[in-house]
């Protein structure tokens, strides 16, 4: 048995039976340990707080669950598997900070989020402070009109060129994503006449009424 399978065994052992208050001491003290020495761990030792922390949320209940997000998104290294389990979390207060500030987290997995959420996680996703293509790409893919808007007009989502392909699709029917997509600095040049040929056909479609 490895040490995080040990640790984990104990912990529940040690909680099953407890007072949520017993529960809710523990998690505090574990967490504070990990903080004192975040960005010291090595990898192992992150997993094993990681694999603690989880056993010990099994049955935590919302607020608890909200404050150890709240704790652990502005770490640079906090436990990748608990941070997942969080950000997936469908309580967008427990979820919300992390999906929008947590740098930790890989795109990848936001990514992998943003396939299944709700669009009022999606939408949290889409004001991220920072987005990579494959975030963009899962958005653009799910996301409604006003995700859509959100995600293109923030300009630290970076879009691919699908990306920007499928949204001047969508652009056809939204004429505020159309003029949004063509303030984009990073559309790419072979695109920008099917952009100029949408923000024109409002004109057209005046002159011909």
């Amino acid at each position: 048995m490895s040490s995080a399978d040990s640790l984990v065994t104990e912990i529940k052992e040690a909680l099953d039976g407890a007072p949520a208050s017993r529960r809710i001491a523990v998690l505090r003290d574990v967490t504070e340990l990990f903080l004192d020495g975040a960005g010291l761990y090595s990898s192992e030792q992150i997993a094993i707080f990681g694999a603690a922390l989880i056993a010990i949320t099994e049955q935590s209940e919302r607020d608890e669950l909200i404050e150890l997000g709240a704790k652990l998104a502005s770490v640079a290294t906090p436990p990748p598997d608990l941070m997942r389990k969080l950000a997936s979390h469908p309580d967008i207060k427990v979820s919300g900070t992390l999906l929008q500030q947590c740098a930790a987290l890989a795109d990848n997995d936001i990514a992998e989020i943003a396939a299944t959420a709700s669009p009022v996680h999606l939408m949290v996703i889409a004001g991220r402070d920072e987005a990579g293509e494959s975030i963009t790409d899962a958005l653009i893919s799910r996301g409604d009109t006003e995700i859509l808007r959100k995600c293109v007009a923030n300009e630290r989502a970076r879009v691919s060129h699908v990306g920007f392909v499928k949204l001047i699709n969508a652009a056809k029917r939204d004429s505020a994503l159309t003029d949004i997509v063509a303030c984009r600095k990073d559309l790419p040049d072979e695109l920008k006449p099917f952009i100029a040929m949408l923000r024109s056909q409002p004109a057209k479609q005046a002159a011909a009424g």
